[in-house]
């Protein structure tokens, strides 16, 4: 019988003030009461201290002269993108001025989200997003590990876009280096590690002057022991990859070739259906040296399933089918129900209108009459793509948005300065089904409402 070779199991957690799982977020956010006297201000902001448009630089390195008296301020950071964003929305609050419940709502939204960057915003932070409606007395400032887009809406409901792409493009992943000592478990969430388990094994039966083992005898020993720490390892992953609701989709494995077999036969079918693949890493690589050997295999699984949603909406669509295509078809679905995963290109950009008081919802223009007989007054415009996403979340579906720029696998032409930027394959598929579409719960019978109906 052979010894448990396992001497400890660590789990760490990593602490952070950002936020690592959105889920929660954005079900509270999808389930706001609509605001249309006073509506809600989102905001996002990359954060990085690099790039184009930064949220935030390092204050110049100051002169001799100057460091006595300006130590105080050296921390302070300059934010050309929230300088420039401030302007924009002072602009836009003004033009509902000078009084009213949403000039008084969005100016005490504003100057809370300077309170919140200037003293609270962790400075860790990459991404930022901020809902806020004074009004309803909500504010939701949301730091991330991932960089978002720049800009800002003002709106009924919270536009959830920059947050659905910061859980889409940034799923959950795990990385298992394991050699035949030591093993750790690294549970990947927006670039960053969430949690981890570290496995310590002993040392190899040593052996003996002659007179001891036998060499088949101390191989046998040696080869058994690796399966038993194996075995462990496999335990333990697939324990952190399938615990509780939070199910970690991907798996990375970094081993040699004797552990990657050992593995291998100890993988329990769950894992080995989440295993994407084998990288090279030292077993003490860092968390960077991690993200940038694994995040090429994420990705690479990303755009698969982005273009096997695309297939499914295509294939499901027509009568018995279960996908529907289209603006009209697509909001008709998400309004009944029937929607398991909404599938929309990432810069998907259509009209669409609300009457939240009943509710009753349409794509395209404002309509000149109440569809439902109710007060016209009440109708008000809204992106369609803020309207679906919210409806999406509220019935449970999924939301998957295709990557319209084409990967870096994709051998593209550059395009030339007249010329529009090349689309991804699944993106031009659901181009010509209007950008936007949805795969159903259970198929449509002839019976059931559609936009036509």
């Amino acid at each position: 019988m052979v010894t448990d070779p396992v001497q400890r199991i660590r789990a760490t957690e990593h602490a952070t003030s950002l936020a690592l799982d959105l889920a929660d977020t954005l079900d509270r956010l999808a389930n706001v009461p609509p605001s249309t006297e006073a509506p809600y201000l989102t905001v996002t902001l990359d954060w990085r201290p690099e790039g184009s448009e930064p949220g935030r630089i390092p204050a110049p390195e100051p002169k001799r002269s100057e460091r006595r008296s300006r130590a105080a301020d050296e921390s302070t950071p300059r934010r050309p993108s929230w300088e420039t964003m401030r302007r924009e929305l002072d602009e836009a609050i003004a033009e509902r001025g000078p009084r009213g419940a949403a000039f008084d709502s969005l100016t005490a939204d504003l100057e809370r989200i300077g309170r919140y960057l200037d003293d609270d915003l962790d400075p860790a932070a990459q991404g930022v997003v901020i809902v806020a409606c004074d009004a309803q007395d909500v504010f939701e400032p949301v730091a991330l590990t991932v960089a978002v887009t720049s800009g800002f809406t003002v709106g009924p409901i919270p536009s959830l876009l920059e947050l659905i792409h910061a859980g889409h493009d940034y799923p959950p992943y795990a990385v298992l280096l394991a050699d035949q000592r030591d093993a750790f478990l690294w549970i990947m969430e927006r670039q960053t590690w969430a949690r981890g388990v570290q496995l310590e094994a002993d040392s190899y039966p040593r052996k003996t002057q002659q007179g001891g083992w036998s060499q088949r005898r101390y191989q046998n020993r040696a080869d058994e022991r690796v399966e038993a720490f194996a075995r462990t390892i496999a335990d333990e992953t697939r324990r952190e990859l399938t615990a509780g609701d939070a199910q970690v989709p991907y798996l990375i494995l970094a081993a040699d070739e004797v552990m990657s077999s050992a593995l291998d036969a100890a993988f329990h079918e769950t894992v080995k259906q989440r295993l994407l693949g084998l990288v090279r890493l030292s077993i003490d690589a860092s968390m960077d040296d991690i993200a940038a050997a694994a995040e090429p295999l994420v990705e690479q699984q990303e755009r698969q399933h982005e273009q096997d949603a695309v297939q499914a909406v295509s294939d499901g669509v027509g009568a018995g089918g279960r996908g529907v295509a289209g603006p009209d078809d697509t909001l008709t679905a998400l309004e009944t129900g029937q929607v398991m995963t909404l599938v929309l290109n990432d810069d998907f950009d259509a009209p669409a209108w609300a009457d939240f008081t009943f509710p009753v919802y349409g794509a395209g223009d404002l309509p000149t009459e109440h569809p439902a007989a109710g007060d016209i007054a009440n109708i008000v415009p809204i992106p369609l793509t803020d309207i679906a996403i919210r409806l999406a979340i509220q019935s449970g579906a999924d939301v998957e948005l295709v990557a319209t720029a084409v990967p870096l696998d994709e051998e593209a032409r550059i395009p030339e300065a007249d010329q529009s930027t090349p689309r991804s394959k699944a993106a031009r598929a659901l181009d010509a089904m209007g950008g936007i579409g949805a795969v159903l719960r259970f198929a449509l019978d002839d019976g059931q409402p559609t936009a036509d109906r």
